[in-house]
């Protein structure tokens, strides 16, 4: 577990820099301007579908009123029956995948 401590993040180049690195490595300052170039057209939007997915998030009930109400029924006409080894089996699954 030592060696995880001595573990250095590795560097990165400076991508978004407009340095003239020719020196270096013979990239010259115009290849940063395209790279620069192409990183403030790269957009990604999620705003149009995650207006769509709140949308549809609000047209859905919350609570599903015509299943509650038969279940509300049943119990009181004392026809809804539990089946515990489901139940149990169930309970074991959950918590399982904890």
């Amino acid at each position: 577990m030592a060696e995880i401590n001595n573990i250095k993040p590795t560097l990165q180049p400076d991508v978004g820099s407009s340095r003239n690195v020719s020196e270096r490595g013979g990239r010259t300052s115009q290849s940063t301007d395209v790279s620069q170039a192409s990183a403030q057209t790269d957009k990604v939007s999620l705003s149009d579908a995650l207006a769509q997915l709140e949308q549809t998030l609000a047209e859905v009930p919350e609570v599903d009123s015509a299943k509650v109400e038969a279940i509300k029924n049943a119990i009181e006409d004392g026809s809804y029956s539990i089946d515990s080894q489901e139940l149990a089996r169930k309970m074991i699954d959950f918590e399982g995948d904890l």
